[in-house]
């Protein structure tokens, strides 16, 4: 019988096909090139001034700023409902593709309504998006986040929308992204209260680009159920001891980490040193369109990287579907199928998790 775990082939395979949760994945981030493509025909968009010899078969950029052309130049493609309803379908699509059975996808509803696209097709589009992804087996929903280098503290749009008669169905948590430095948690605060006197959660970036005075402004002023990255955590040790303690769980996007400078070099991610502390993290995949890379990409890079082992995969996955937002009826279904998943050999020969027991 061969050991999956041993075999780099079997292992992805092993990977792709094991039922997944994705906490931290970014709507607008999931353009692919051949969705941009698309988008851009559509539209008769000229791209040459972002790329001059047209668009690539795989995203690249230099640094931050370089991607950060590139990612709006895609956002300015999505012009109405149709095209945000595409979207969705698409980034489904690649989740069914990966097993992914749950995943809890962030939109950034402000660089859409202030651009003029009208609040009820901006709603319209996400509910027919999720009705398409529950048709390829991809359960949705959403996380509507503050651009806090767009949207300042005082402005009230996202949460004004959030309490109107246009939001999405199955808006789960308020997040905030956008660059942290100059653009710190605490000014928000007030609108975070809102959102959970509306029944959403908490999930900010944070400790990304930042250090860990970000994460703790997180968690203090903002109540954070979830910190999107968090991983410059690592630099503080009672900060590691609170969010072991709380329990609160990291999103952690490796590739992501890399590309755009967090770290240099994934052999010194500090994923080890996260978890080793006994801080509660999962693996996403962040901006996969941009970034060329898919669940199965990431959860295999740990495997290469850190010698994470099938076991240690299936108790991750138990770790994103505790730090979800779904009920605890819909995480029970879920848990199930993840300990009826294989763990090594094939067919018939097959020894599930709960089999072990």
């Amino acid at each position: 019988m061969t050991d999956r775990a041993t075999d780099p082939t079997d292992l992805a395979a092993w990977l792709r096909d094991l039922p997944k949760v994705e906490l931290h994945v970014h709507l607008e981030g999931s353009l692919t090139p051949a969705v941009v493509a698309r988008l851009a025909e559509r539209h008769g968009a000229d791209h040459s001034r972002i790329w001059p010899a047209g668009i690539p078969e795989a995203f690249s950029f230099v640094d931050f700023p370089d991607f950060g052309r590139q990612f709006l130049f895609g956002l300015t493609l999505i012009r109405n409902g149709e095209d945000l309803a595409d979207v969705v379908e698409a980034l489904a699509r690649e989740l069914a593709a990966q097993s992914v059975r749950y995943a809890e996808v962030t939109s950034t509803a402000f660089s859409h309504l202030w651009r003029g696209m009208p609040e009820a097709d901006y709603g319209a589009a996400l509910d027919e998006g999720r009705r398409r992804a529950a048709a390829l087996g991809v359960q949705l929903a959403w996380v509507i986040d503050i651009p806090r280098d767009l949207e300042t503290p005082e402005s009230t749009v996202t949460l004004d929308y959030l309490s109107g008669p246009d939001a999405p169905v199955d808006v789960v948590a308020l997040g905030l992204g956008g660059y942290e430095i100059g653009h710190p948690a605490r000014p928000y605060r007030e609108l975070f209260a809102r959102a959970r006197a509306l029944g959403l959660g908490s999930v900010p970036h944070a400790g990304e680009t930042d250090g860990p005075a970000s994460v703790r402004a997180a968690l203090d002023d903002l109540g954070a159920d979830r910190i999107g990255h968090g991983v410059r955590s690592i630099e503080d040790d009672d900060l590691l001891v609170a969010l072991a303690e709380r329990g609160t769980c990291l999103e952690v996007c490796l590739t992501s980490n890399r590309l755009l400078g967090v770290v240099d070099d994934l052999a010194r991610h500090p994923l080890p040193g996260l978890r080793a502390a006994g801080v509660t993290v999962t693996l996403n995949t962040d901006d996969p369109g941009y970034f060329a890379t898919d669940l199965t990409t990431e959860l295999l890079a740990a495997s290469e990287h850190f010698g994470l082992t099938p076991e240690e995969h299936i108790a991750l996955q138990h770790s994103a579907l505790v730090a979800s937002f779904l009920p605890p009826e819909r995480k029970a279904v879920h848990a199930a199928e993840l300990d009826a998943y294989p763990l090594t050999g094939s067919g018939g020969a097959a020894a599930s998790r709960s089999s072990q027991r």
